[in-house]
């Protein structure tokens, strides 16, 4: 007989690097043979993963046999009957969700049913130019109006001192299911607005979405680099590691990552908590997880590797040894061991941020497409092909078709 093989996949990224080694640990602690496939992803190249994702549960024959899976195209995925769901193996091993958020436990089923086991709490986080700030006496900013006014002291005070090519501030701009509509999320939710309601219908267009949308958009053409519409997280740090930009809007694992790979830069930086807007702050909410497609033909040997990669031991070793700081594990997140090894005000933010992460994507059944339809929307408006009126209404239209599917 043939030796089962967990065919595994992952996104190519800075926390999950220790990724191969505790493959190595569970091959040699379980005998079960695994098999890693992962891509880099930014603008152009994101969708080779997510299109590995659909494959995985929508093929006959998936390709891979345990995805660290976008959660909202796995909620499309499990409406349709394709993720196995994991309350009965949970419950025969004692595993459960007790270690994170209830927003993460939302994230993480449907219906009742556990349809992936959470690693990590990706939001968004403030990064600045202390050294700059402290230069100029600027403070650092609070709410996104503030973001602008600051922004515009800082932009004239660099360039008055002799630097033509800066910005105040970037963030995500580029379009697709990954880019732009994530950045939106967080000014929607502060101006108290959402794109779906609790049972996943599609809500009207109302002065929040308006407001949040003309927000963002005033922001980036007033204090932000001309070519924000093709802007994703890669772009941004690259440009925050060139001195091109004062301040981001970007999640914790790239901050951490960049604190460790570049100490004289870190020296220079700080980070705070997302600006607020009328409604508060809301950082938005990425929590990818380790799921089953229902056709996998090696589903016990899959759940015991995701049981292994999504234990609070196993995203410890993650944290320290991959700069992993926006761990899923309260428990983790919180202890000793993250205290020694991280700095304070990235961790400290981290921590805070917890309270106010919430999904602010379409999160519903409508899957990869609806995050899409707000993506491409935002990036037209970004780049001046839309109007922020008619990006909506091509957002609530799109949206309006997708929840009309069978």
């Amino acid at each position: 007989m043939a030796t089962a093989v967990v065919r595994v996949y992952q996104e190519d990224w800075w926390p999950f690097q220790n990724l191969p080694q505790a493959l190595r640990a569970f091959e040699r602690q379980t005998g079960i043979a695994t098999e890693l496939s992962w891509d880099k992803v930014g603008v152009g190249s994101i969708e080779t993963m997510f299109e590995h994702m659909v494959h995985s549960f929508t093929d006959d024959d998936p390709p891979f046999d345990l995805i660290c899976t976008d959660e909202v195209m796995l909620r499309r995925f499990a409406a349709e009957g394709r993720v196995l769901a994991l309350n009965d193996p949970m419950a025969r091993d004692g595993v459960d969700l007790g270690d994170v958020t209830a927003e993460t436990r939302r994230a993480a089923t449907l219906d009742g049913a556990v349809i992936g086991l959470p690693c990590c709490n990706v939001c968004n986080l403030l990064l600045y130019r202390r050294d700059l700030f402290d230069k100029y006496d600027l403070p650092v900013p609070q709410t996104f109006d503030e973001v602008k006014s600051t922004g515009l002291a800082l932009q004239a005070a660099v360039r008055r001192d002799g630097s033509g090519e800066f910005y105040a501030f970037a963030t995500r701009g580029a379009g697709g299911g990954g880019h732009a509509v994530w950045t939106i999320g967080s000014f929607l939710a502060s101006y108290g607005a959402r794109w779906l309601d609790d049972t996943g219908a599609v809500l009207p267009i109302g002065d929040g979405h308006r407001r949040a949308l003309a927000t963002y958009l005033d922001i980036l053409k007033a204090v932000s680099p001309p070519n924000q519409d093709a802007i994703s997280f890669v772009e941004l740090i690259r440009d925050y590691r060139r001195g091109r930009v004062g301040m981001i809007l970007e999640v914790g694992n790239e901050y951490a990552h960049l604190f460790h790979d570049g100490p004289a830069l870190a020296e220079k930086s700080a980070v705070a908590l997302i600006p607020a807007g009328p409604f508060g702050r809301r950082a938005n909410l990425y929590s990818p997880l380790w799921s089953i497609p229902a056709k996998s033909k090696v589903r016990r040997e899959a759940w015991e590797l995701a049981k292994y990669l999504a234990s609070s031991r196993q995203l410890l070793e993650d944290g320290l040894k991959s700069e992993a700081i926006e761990t899923s594990s309260l428990s983790v997140l919180y202890g000793p061991e993250f205290d020694r090894h991280f700095r304070a005000d990235l961790l400290g933010a981290v921590r805070a941020t917890r309270a106010i992460a919430f999904e602010e994507r379409p999160f519903g059944t409508l899957g990869l497409a609806a995050c899409e339809v707000i993506g491409d929307a935002v990036n037209a408006a970004v780049s001046g092909r839309l109007t922020a009126d008619e990006a909506l209404e091509r957002i609530h239209g799109g949206l309006t078709t997708l929840a009309g599917r069978p």
